[in-house]
């Protein structure tokens, strides 16, 4: 099973919801054999996904109510066979602070932060997401198959 890895800071809102679009990309594509899971720099261990970050996926069909935030750690980032970062700044984070087994990519341009925003940032975040997402799928597909 190859493991994708997104982060952002705290775990509660852009990493949670890349991974639950993900996750739902990769089901409906049939690949089981790919899964994505999320981290922060800073979190807050066990803190459950922000409301609006809930809301958002809600309104896909899809749920973060058991989320809860975890930090990134060696062991994590070791089991990974890719790793995206919302921002330059999360990379840069990662680099300082942990030994990488496998390159670190950032979004460009870096997935604004909807924390604290209205119901409408987080919707605006989520479809940025959607959009870095459906690009990154073939790649991950590819990569899974060559690697097989």
């Amino acid at each position: 099973m190859k493991t994708v890895l997104f982060v952002c800071t705290g775990n509660t809102c852009r990493s949670p919801m890349a991974a639950c679009m993900m996750n739902d990309l990769l089901a409906k594509a049939g690949r089981e054999d790919i899964r994505a899971v999320s981290a922060g720099v800073a979190a807050f261990d066990g803190q459950p996904a922000s409301p609006g970050a809930q809301h958002a996926m809600a309104k896909r069909g899809l749920s973060l109510a058991d989320h809860r935030a975890q930090s990134v750690t060696q062991p994590l980032l070791n089991g990974c066979d890719h790793i995206f970062c919302m921002s330059p700044r999360h990379g840069a984070a990662l680099a300082g602070a942990f030994a990488l087994p496998v390159a670190v990519y950032s979004f460009s341009p870096a997935v604004s932060d909807p924390y604290g925003g209205s119901d409408a940032v987080y919707e605006a975040c989520a479809r940025e997401l959607y959009e870095h997402l459906t690009g990154l799928l073939p790649l991950l597909t590819a990569d899974a198959e060559k690697n097989s």
